[in-house]
């Protein structure tokens, strides 16, 4: 009888890391000074927004309660590395002065609900506790006993603060508290990508959270050159990135998006393919090679971090653009691959929330969420023109509506 099990395959004696290991001199210094994630002790170009921030929260050193900030911008433009970056300094002055100042980062995304801000603010507070389990009115009373025991100014950072559920209650909580503190106060900063965001909040919410607002522009080439060129000397080995290659990577972030996230993973993953090929140097050859890859990152991170409806919107323009033929002009010529109506799309977003069971919002929303999605560089929009019936508004997706779809299948659909 043959024997039907195969012969095992040799196992080497030389460990499996060892070639990676022993591979060519790495192109990289210090990786992580080229990460979306790092924050240098200086941040150019954002001068202006530094001393805004600092000269709001410089009145927490006197004991009085700061302005509440409400900061806008797109993805990438350093709202969270200049808010960080202050409330760092502020929190390492405080302690030098032996002042009661305290200040803690929350990002709404993995705190999206009231309950889990507020816990989150109590643990940092008193870190030998723990409060799960613990109602959200005794949460509340621990945190206001702990600004008024310490006569503290505590600062609150809420990053991606459109993620939070009921954020209505939230604000209303933490700022409610300032009238029970006694010698204290809670200073809230809120950080958007969305422009458009203050417009949905509740009257009550808008009055007390936004007092003091700033909108961060995107970066130019010019200034995502020179973001670039630092990192370079940080990340890098000397003489192992061409000049073209920054600034083609400058190039592409500035037309895309202005946003420096987008040209630092550029130009890290333009390193890594040319360190896989055992290249001396990174070339233009391997930006425009990253190029793809980074934008499928790009996709999948900012797809993720839309709200719900608009990514029931986007999803449904995705559906679209895969399923619909080309709808004939009246000169009998086709219109252009993937290009929709305004009209057709709302009426197939309303089918796809009733679908999800989410109550789909009026068409004034409708026209707001695609302004927004515009922005982000998600869809572009034009008028009909001529050779089409009536005057309507033309979309079309920026992406490739199948990557587009695939992605928010998993957010959507599970």
């Amino acid at each position: 009888m043959t024997d039907l099990v195969p012969n095992p395959t040799p196992v080497s004696s030389q460990n499996i890391f060892e070639k990676h290991f022993s591979n060519t001199k790495s192109l990289f210094v210090d990786r992580e000074a080229i990460s979306p994630h790092f924050i240098p002790e200086q941040l150019p170009f954002r001068e202006t927004q530094i001393h805004e921030i600092s000269e709001s929260l410089s009145a927490t050193l006197s004991g009085k309660k700061a302005s509440n900030i409400f900061l806008y911008g797109k993805t990438g433009t350093g709202k969270t590395s200049v808010t960080r970056h202050v409330l760092t300094q502020l929190l390492e002055f405080a302690k030098g002065k032996n002042l009661p100042v305290a200040g803690l980062y929350i990002n709404c995304r993995n705190h999206s609900r009231k309950y889990r801000v507020l816990s989150k603010i109590v643990e940092d507070l008193y870190p030998e506790e723990r409060f799960f389990g613990f109602s959200s009115g005794f949460v509340y009373d621990k945190l206001v006993d702990w600004v008024s025991k310490n006569k503290a100014q505590l600062v609150v950072v809420l990053d991606e603060i459109d993620k939070t559920k009921d954020l209505d209650e939230l604000v209303y909580s933490l700022t409610r508290a300032n009238d029970e503190v006694t010698g204290g106060g809670i200073t809230l900063i809120g950080i958007s990508n969305n422009l458009f965001f203050r417009e949905r909040l509740d009257p009550r919410t808008k009055s007390s959270l936004v007092e003091k607002e700033m909108v961060f522009p995107p970066y130019n080439a010019e200034e995502l050159r020179a973001i670039l060129n630092d990192r370079v000397k940080r990340a890098f080995a000397p003489d192992s990135v061409e000049d073209s290659a920054v600034n083609l990577a400058a190039a592409f972030a500035a037309n895309e998006s202005g946003d420096a996230r987008t040209a630092v993973m550029l130009l890290f993953r333009a390193g890594e393919l040319a360190e896989q090929k055992g290249l001396e140097k990174v070339t233009d050859d391997e930006v425009k090679r990253a190029k793809k890859k980074v934008e499928e990152e790009i996709i999948t991170s900012m797809v993720s971090t839309l709200p719900k409806h608009q990514q029931i919107l986007l999803f449904s323009l995705a559906e679209l653009s895969l399923n619909k033929k080309p709808q004939a002009k009246l000169t009998g010529q086709p219109s252009a691959e993937n290009v929709l109506f305004s009209g057709e799309i709302y009426d197939e977003y309303c089918s796809m929330a009733k679908k999800l069971k989410e109550p789909p919002v009026s068409s004034r929303w409708y026209r707001e969420y695609i302004s927004e999605l515009e922005m982000f560089g998600l869809v572009s929009t034009t008028a009909s023109g001529q050779g089409f019936r009536g005057n309507s508004r033309i979309v079309k997706l920026g992406f490739e509506p199948r990557k587009i779809r695939d992605q928010l299948e998993k957010e959507l659909l599970g």
